[in-house]
């Protein structure tokens, strides 16, 4: 114990404004190649070398990530209305409205368009400002009217384009926080190299391009960025101001254009809380802390009375469990744990911990929810690069096999990344070569017919009713009007959709005609592939959960709860086929493909 309380008195000394950052000093040494003289000509010698590869390994990120996009779809190639149906689902639905924007007179008649939107949900004025986080194409689509660019820049490319360049801005920002972690550029390759190579688990942006998190993520890494440079100890004024700034800035551009930037915001507060309860914030952040002294007296003491109840809680926790013999025994040996683990113990400094405890919550994060998982594995990519070049992380393991040496620290430290970069450079490269030879073609026929049908035999002011997914690319190329969208987060809309949705249950003509007719529907869609599903197994396809919530049994073989019982009608969407009289006289048939049946509903009730 004295040996680590003697440690955090020379922590406050070094963190002192009168002591020079000796530390500091000590890191720089160890970078820096023996017996140079000049060490400020190394330093900006390593510092634009760096930087230089941050930057083209960005911009190599983004080209290689277009150019997969362009192979897998021939995008230059294919019609405008190909081109929109290739947004599926909700990226259909959000670049509706950069198109909305584009197509409108004026500004001002597009900005009322979009705070007084009867479109995209039939007899509701919905601000879609306010719902969904549309900015993004707002200012895109004033950008594009703006700029000279019309003559040689389509708005499609123009749209892509930019998601495509927030990535290279994404693979920077992941590459500066592995640099700042590590205090070597060789970390930041490391991790730009392990985000491409596992390019599955870490972004979707070449086949789901107007996806929120593609627009927010490259500003939450620059936010950590940020975030772990101005966690240094002994900045300089205008470094934190100008770093705090960055983080301002890139934290607002993160809320703005994402739905769940509430969750990512409230894991940075309990990040910060938790090195805050440590101790683990440098002592020269005065300014961390905001709020009256009142304030912050009535957080200390919520902080201490939940410590105080939490250790009550174990202590008796402890004492139901254990007798007071183990107790004995496992009290002697913590304290011989403690007194080896003093000895090697790795001094977590509040960056490294800050990312640490972000690595471990965005764990969880990706077990709860599968988009978390591309947040995840980004920040593991720099985690684990930042593990293999850190000279503390090598410096205990060499000292828990008693090999200690500072120039053997170096040389592995350096060697080891290097190793596994040409490692795998030899292992991916040829895989990454084939993906780029890999040419196919956008081909969706049936797809493309209904579109072209819808645009040419119904009304402009028409509103369709189907499935969530195929009804954004709906208004997207043909601009009608819809029951339901995608966009899921709100309550009356996921009701809503649920009604629609009875057009696949086992329900009545007269029932389904009734639903459809109180939103408004003039047409509604069916699709074979959801009507006729075979992908999931029995009890997860949309037809069984939605007989389930009827109360009906499910189709097939297999067991049912007990409370499930047999429907008085059959499927709507397998017999509204087959026309009989009670089906005709509220539906008619209008289009129909090996894919798609479109109905016009009767008026009368």
């Amino acid at each position: 114990m004295m040996y680590l309380r003697q440690r955090k008195e020379i922590k406050t000394i070094e963190l002192s404004e009168g002591f020079p950052a000796q530390e500091e000093n000590v890191k720089l040494e160890n970078k820096l190649p023996t017996g140079c003289t000049n060490r400020k000509f190394w330093k900006i010698l390593s510092f634009t070398i760096g930087g230089t590869i941050a930057l083209c390994i960005g911009l190599l990120t983004s080209i290689y990530l277009a150019t997969l996009h362009e192979n897998d779809l021939w995008f230059s190639n294919i019609k405008e209305v190909e081109r929109e149906i290739s947004f599926r689902t909700e990226c259909g639905l959000y670049y509706s409205y950069y198109k909305q924007m584009l197509q409108a007179p004026t500004l001002t008649q597009g900005f009322r368009g979009l705070i007084y939107d009867n479109k995209t949900e039939s007899l509701r004025t919905i601000n879609l400002l306010q719902r969904m986080n549309i900015y993004q194409e707002v200012f895109l689509s004033i950008l594009y009217r703006v700029l000279p660019i019309q003559r040689y820049l389509e708005p499609v490319y123009f749209y892509i384009y930019t998601l495509f360049g927030l990535q290279a801005i994404y693979v920077t920002a992941l590459y500066i926080t592995s640099w700042l972690l590590s205090g070597t550029w060789l970390s930041g390759l490391l991790a730009a190299l392990w985000y491409v190579t596992n390019r599955i688990d870490t972004t979707r942006v070449e086949f789901t391009i107007p996806l929120r998190e593609n627009w927010a993520l490259p500003f939450f890494a620059i936010q950590i960025a940020a975030i772990t440079y101005f966690l240094r100890p002994n900045l300089q004024a205008l470094s934190e101001r100008l770093t705090l700034l960055v983080v301002f800035i890139s934290t607002f551009l993160f809320s703005l254009t994402w739905q769940f930037n509430q969750f990512m915001m409230l894991m940075q507060a309990l990040v910060l809380f938790t090195l805050d309860s440590l101790d683990m914030l440098p002592a020269v952040k005065k300014n961390l802390k905001t709020g009256t002294f009142l304030t912050r007296i009535g957080k200390l003491l919520l902080h201490l009375l939940t410590v105080f109840c939490l250790t009550l809680f174990l202590n008796n926790v402890i004492k139901l469990i254990s007798s007071r013999l183990c107790f004995n025994f496992c009290d002697s040996g913590i304290q011989e744990l403690e007194g080896k683990m003093g000895r090697c113990s790795i001094d977590l400094k509040p960056d490294t911990a800050y990312n640490l405890i972000h690595t471990v919550l965005f764990g969880f994060l990706a077990l709860s929810t599968m988009r978390m998982k591309y947040l995840w594995t980004s920040h593991m990519c720099v985690f684990a690069s930042f593990g293999l070049c850190s000279p503390d992380i090598w410096g205990w393991l060499l000292k828990s096999v008693r090999l200690h040496n500072p120039k053997g620290i170096c040389v592995i430290r350096y060697s080891v990344p290097v190793l596994t970069l040409l490692y795998l450079c030899y292992k991916f490269w040829p895989g990454v070569m084939d993906e780029l030879s890999e040419l196919r073609e956008f081909y969706d026929p049936d797809t493309v017919e209904l579109m072209t049908w819808i645009n040419s035999n119904t009304p402009r002011k028409a509103v369709f009713a189907g499935s969530m997914q195929l009804l954004a690319g709906v208004k997207l190329c043909t601009g009608r009007t819809l029951t339901n969208h995608p966009h899921y987060e709100d309550n009356g809309l996921r009701e809503r959709t649920k009604a629609v949705y009875q057009i696949y249950a086992k329900r009545s003509p007269e029932d389904v005609h009734a639903l459809l007719r109180s939103f408004g529907a003039d047409y509604v869609i069916l699709e074979n592939s959801i009507c006729y599903e075979r992908r999931h197994r029995r009890g997860c396809r949309l037809r069984d959960l939605l007989d389930i919530a009827n109360g009906h049994v499910m189709d097939g073989p297999g067991e049912n709860d007990p409370d499930l019982k047999a429907a008085d009608h059959p499927r709507f969407c397998e017999e509204i086929k087959r026309n009989p009289p009670p089906y005709a006289a509220h539906f008619t048939r209008v289009f129909q493909n090996k894919t798609f049946h479109v109905y016009k509903l009767s008026t009368n009730k």
